[in-house]
């Protein structure tokens, strides 16, 4: 595992070019400086982005029946977070980061400028939104099945509490408006 920079995100994203169509969104569940190897890209609570391989095309344990061809990011957060039955949550400790949530929307602009990913929901989604469609994740709360959540509130530039998913691709659509083509 290694920090990067833009430059060699950049390229590594451009080797992998043509060959990733979906990007999942994660948390670790784990604590700030803490990596693991399921994801190709890790961002510390301070905004710091790991790579946990060069080549993005490797196919990583991330999210259930979607690896192949995907890119998985995870934010470094979140452990001992909880959801309840009533749809209530805590994040515990190490709630996802200002930092956290900026970097991985600059991020996602990048990738998708460079892959030319449309930053919509059938492309880029948190793993809680995978979970849903694939009856795992928050809409199963107090059932057998429910077992992922990855994101699936965060606040927004309100302070308010929305969709997680919804979050972070307005947050990228914006900085991607900006992008020197």
């Amino acid at each position: 595992m290694q920090e990067i920079n833009k430059q060699e995100l950049l390229e590594m994203a451009q080797r992998a070019r043509g060959q990733i169509d979906h990007i999942y969104l994660h948390w670790t569940a784990g604590r700030y400086q803490q990596l693991f190897s399921d994801y190709h890209l890790l961002i510390r609570g301070n905004g710091a982005l790991v790579a946990s391989t060069p080549d993005f095309t490797d196919v990583l344990a991330h999210t259930w029946n979607r690896n192949t061809g995907s890119l998985g990011i995870a934010l470094c957060c979140a452990k001992d977070a909880v959801m309840y039955t009533d749809g209530t949550f805590e994040l515990g400790d190490y709630p996802p980061t200002a930092l956290q949530v900026e970097s991985c929307s600059i991020l996602l602009a990048t990738l998708s400028k460079c892959w030319k990913l449309p930053l919509e929901p059938a492309k880029v989604m948190t793993h809680a939104e995978a979970a849903d469609l694939d009856g795992y994740g928050p809409s199963m709360a107090g059932t057998p099945a429910f077992e992922r959540w990855d994101l699936w509130k965060l606040k927004d530039y309100d302070g308010k509490w929305k969709n997680g998913g919804d979050v972070l691709r307005g947050k990228a659509l914006y900085y991607r408006h900006f992008m020197r083509e």
